[in-house]
């Protein structure tokens, strides 16, 4: 059954009438590529994927130069996520209509700032460990430590900013193509955190030490939780949807 709107009813729902053009520009911003969910989905999506890197080369790190009881249980953490993901795309049997080429490269230029905020949430991580709880190692900002992290955030935040502005709200391809020299740029900068935090993170190798009486009480534990997220998901996507009254 059709329902016809009039302007008036389109007026009071939020859409400006009176330019089709522009109209039509609108509907696409709620519906289309420039939704909160999806920019989060982006970030999030790159964000993740470049954390199981960092935590894949963690695992190698502890077991071939620290304590290798560590770099097993890092090991059985990263099974967690990676069941529960598993278990979500066995149950997912709907098939999403694929996005046009032109969203799906500004999406993926996108996803690239939050592969950037991985590699320095790893570099404050790691440094805090280093400074903070070790005392090993000193900060070689002039701003020094804490007060460093606003500086790479001067850089990260206007930086993430303008790839939204560049990839979302210009429709001009001449955005989409400003947009590759910035998205290198910001992943230029991630890199440099990138090996800061492993300069940082082999403090961690050769000082952490999991001692014997915690090691089995760990490996229990985190071997009954990668057992219970599949059994959960697997129990809550299979209960019913509640229908709408």
């Amino acid at each position: 059954m059709a329902y016809n709107c009039s302007a008036m009813q389109l007026e009071k729902l939020g859409f400006p009438f009176g330019n089709k053009g522009y109209l039509g520009n609108q509907m696409r911003d709620y519906s289309g590529e420039k939704t909160v969910t999806g920019l989060l989905n982006s970030l999030a999506k790159g964000f993740l994927s470049a954390t199981g890197l960092i935590w894949i080369f963690n695992v190698v790190s502890l077991i071939n130069n620290g304590d290798a009881w560590l770099g097993l249980l890092y090991l059985l953490i990263l099974f967690i996520p990676i069941s529960g993901l598993i278990c979500l795309r066995l149950k997912k049997t709907s098939h999403q209509p694929m996005p046009d080429d032109s969203r799906k490269w500004r999406h993926l230029l996108f996803s690239f700032q939050g592969v950037a905020l991985a590699f320095w949430m790893f570099d404050l991580v790691t440094t805090f460990y280093a400074i903070n709880i070790t005392g090993l190692a000193v900060e070689l900002n002039p701003l020094g430590w804490p007060l460093g992290i606003l500086g790479a955030f001067a850089f990260y935040g206007p930086t993430l900013i303008f790839s939204y502005v560049l990839l979302f709200k210009i429709k001009e391809g001449i955005a989409f193509y400003a947009s590759i020299p910035l998205t290198l740029v910001t992943l230029g900068m991630g890199t440099m955190n990138l090996l800061a935090g492993a300069q940082n993170f082999q403090v961690f190798v050769d000082t952490a030490v999991l001692g014997t009486a915690l090691r089995y009480g760990f490996l229990v534990l985190i071997l009954m939780i990668n057992l219970a997220v599949p059994f959960i998901l697997r129990k809550a996507l299979a209960q019913p949807k509640a229908a709408l009254s």
